[in-house]
């Protein structure tokens, strides 16, 4: 069973394209910015910057050392280390229930194979992010906690206090399993009457459990307030979330589950173009059934066009569906069953450790997820991912269920047992990428149709290094209309030294844009207006090589009244304003001196939005010091030159915010080329000799 769950996650892993997976090209651009800067981004940066970054550190160690091979083999090659992680589940399952149940090998066998073929362990483990090692360090921790639990000593709460550390530096849902932990010690140490024993204990996994991941926790409370700081709040990604349909969740959502997903396997039901089963529109409570979301995405991918086609374009993936979810009863209902006994043995027989961790961490996890499906009203938010944090304790549940089921009614194992071997054989054969279908068949969505594709692929390839894949993939992508392929395209032609190719493109980039840009009227049309400003801001660099300088104003101008919150854009404009301001000596003239003001005013606001833009910083000195205070300005530059190791930009510069819709290389481009006179090391030598020259005098 292990080698075949293997295969099978290495065969995917091989095969399956990495970006397609749950917000990939964000996980992505993540991986990309730490091995560009060996550093951990703002929170509010990126679409995925928001995550805690074991998991991409360790994605940074393939694609840095493996820099010889395709960039997306690489991505590959990561994601097979990461599936083969997955079968710890399987393996932390094995070992609780032979504890457990010493002398039943059918339950040793069935437990475990849960975690080895439950179709959500199985398709989803060839996709790029956090969320398999951050379930897998959760699964190690359950061990550690029914280790400490059973008899606790130092070595022992050390090792919780590791894993509970590396689990919360890998994902945040990693906090439930943490909470559910800490309140099994506690409440042991309670009822047993050990309260300094309980309390020691607490004391060293929290002590280690901060060690390793409270650096990261800690700069999220000094900087935004809270330590879990999400990216929902900032518009690169509320603008595309808007876009998808808004559920009405009530009660009604959380208490119900909806039949017809065995008849037609697609969650939300009520989005599926092939019609309505219950006319007039009403019961969109059933339809919106958050369990049957949750069941039909750990069985099956109810979402559809992720991994399998969807269902409502073909008749084999609507079958296999049915097959799957079908099939999946049978160990829904042991698991409920075991939930059921192991309530009844804990108001029968009092405490059990075991029992009392499961249901812990289980009910952390699952008040954790409704809080999280009431907040984000939005379908892509009812994953079954989210529970797999938690997946020893199904497979715990599933074993005592077995029991039972063999104590009250042990004819019946056979056929569970040949229930649960045909669940594994289908959920191999529908989830081997490529097996049961055309891969070309399987779309996500249409923000991610093929021109998309490609671009972000370039992008990839451009982040490798190999600029002429990238540049193939870029014009493919502009030969199907799409604006980002246009962008990027120029982007390549400004840098290889064809700044007026670069302005030709750009501009059929900036007139496809709004045509293609998603979400609701309002947001879509300030989605545009920011894009449209990063253009003009860019389309300004491109003009000022070209020695365009009027042109060059005007677009920064242009940039500035349309999105006035990019820094970039009134750097460049103050740049502009400060050349000409020194074009014919030291400023001297009434408008020179105006310029000068402007200028300073522009370098000022670019700070204001983004204090750690340094090199404004250090322009900003430079006005200071043309303006007549040379003190002022050789404070200003000494201290934007200085280190500053503490400090992020509030846009990912180097990579860009992993938004598969603003997937442009290079964005929020800079006037490099300055005249001499005007670089801040320069003009800090010149303030240095005039002040020794002072002093002397």
């Amino acid at each position: 069973m292990v080698a075949v769950a293997a295969a099978v996650r290495i065969h995917n892993a091989l095969t399956f394209p990495s970006l397609r997976g749950y917000d990939g090209f964000g996980h992505f651009t993540y991986i990309w910015y730490l091995s560009e800067t060996w550093r951990v981004p703002l929170a509010t940066s990126g679409w995925s910057f928001f995550h805690p970054p074991l998991y991409y550190a360790l994605m940074v160690v393939p694609w840095k050392t493996l820099a010889g091979i395709d960039p997306l083999a690489r991505l590959q090659a990561g994601s097979v280390l990461m599936g083969l992680l997955g079968l710890t589940h399987a393996a932390a399952s094995y070992v609780i229930v032979r504890r457990r149940f010493p002398g039943d090998r059918l339950i040793h066998l069935l437990a475990p194979g849960l975690m080895l073929f439950i179709p959500v362990h199985i398709y989803s483990a060839p996709f790029l992010g956090n969320e398999g090692l951050g379930a897998v360090l959760c699964s190690v921790s359950l061990l550690a906690l029914l280790a400490v639990l059973a008899r606790p000593s130092l070595a022992r709460s050390l090792g919780l206090g590791l894993a509970l550390g590396l689990a919360m530096l890998a994902k945040f849902s990693s906090f439930a399993v943490l909470l559910g932990a800490l309140g099994a010690i506690g409440l042991q140490a309670l009822v047993r009457g050990r309260l300094r024993t309980g309390a020691r204990t607490l004391a060293i996994v929290v002590a280690v459990m901060l060690a390793v991941c409270g650096w990261y926790y800690a700069r999220n409370l000094s900087l935004y307030g809270t330590p879990f700081k999400l990216s929902r709040d900032e518009f690169m990604v509320r603008h595309v979330e808007s876009e998808q349909p808004q559920a009405e969740r009530t009660l009604l959502e959380y208490v119900t589950f909806d039949p017809l997903i065995f008849r037609r396997p697609s969650w939300p039901r009520g989005f599926s173009p092939s019609g309505d089963l219950y006319p007039g529109g009403g019961q969109r409570w059933l339809r919106e059934s958050i369990w049957t979301g949750v069941y039909a995405n750990a069985w099956f991918d109810g979402f559809g066009g992720w991994v399998v086609p969807p269902v409502t374009e073909s008749e084999v993936a609507r079958r296999a569906g049915q097959a799957l979810l079908c099939l999946g009863v049978v160990p829904t209902a042991i698991t409920l069953l075991g939930m059921c006994a192991a309530l009844g043995r804990l108001w029968r027989q009092g405490w059990d450790d075991t029992i009392v961790a499961m249901l812990l961490v289980f009910a952390t996890m699952t008040a954790s997820f409704i809080l999280t499906t009431r907040a984000i009203p939005i379908p892509a938010i009812v994953k079954a991912t989210y529970f797999m944090p938690v997946s020893v304790a199904f497979s715990f549940w599933f074993a005592l269920g077995l029991s039972r089921l063999r104590e009250r009614h042990p004819k019946w194992l056979r056929p569970v047992t040949a229930a649960c071997a045909a669940l594994a054989l289908a959920a191999s054969v529908v989830f081997t990428h490529g097996l049961l279908f055309d891969p070309a068949a399987i779309r996500r969505s249409r923000s991610l149709d093929a021109p998309s594709l490609e671009n972000i692929h370039g992008v990839v390839y451009f982040a490798a290094g190999e600029r002429e894949r990238a540049a193939e993939l870029f014009r493919s992508s502009a030969d199907a209309g799409w604006h980002l392929g246009y962008e990027n395209l120029a982007a390549l032609a400004f840098d290889a030294g064809r700044p007026l190719e670069a302005v030709h493109l750009l501009k059929r980039a900036a007139r496809l844009q709004p045509e293609q840009a998603i979400g609701r009227p309002a947001e879509r049309s300030r989605f545009s207006a920011s894009t449209q400003a990063e253009y003009l801001n860019t389309l300004a660099v491109f003009y000022h090589r070209l020695g365009w300088r009027e042109q060059a104003l005007r677009a920064a101008e242009q940039a500035t009244r349309l999105d006035a919150s990019i820094p970039e854009a009134h750097y460049n404009l103050a740049i502009l304003k400060l050349v000409g301001a020194v074009a014919h000596g030291s400023p001297s003239s009434t408008r020179d001196r105006v310029q000068l003001r402007q200028a300073m005013s522009e370098f000022s606001h670019a700070l204001d939005l983004d204090p750690a833009f340094l090199r404004a910083s250090a322009m900003l000195g430079v006005t200071q010091a043309l303006s007549g205070d040379c003190a002022a300005g050789e404070r200003t530059i000494a201290d934007a030159l200085a280190p500053h190791p503490e400090l992020r930009r509030e846009y990912a510069v180097e990579t860009g915010p992993g938004v598969e819709h603003a997937a442009g290389i290079e964005r929020r481009r800079t006037i490099e080329d300055v005249p001499p006179e005007l670089e801040p090391a320069r003009l800090l030598e010149k303030c240095h000799r005039q002040a020794l020259h002072t002093d002397t005098g």
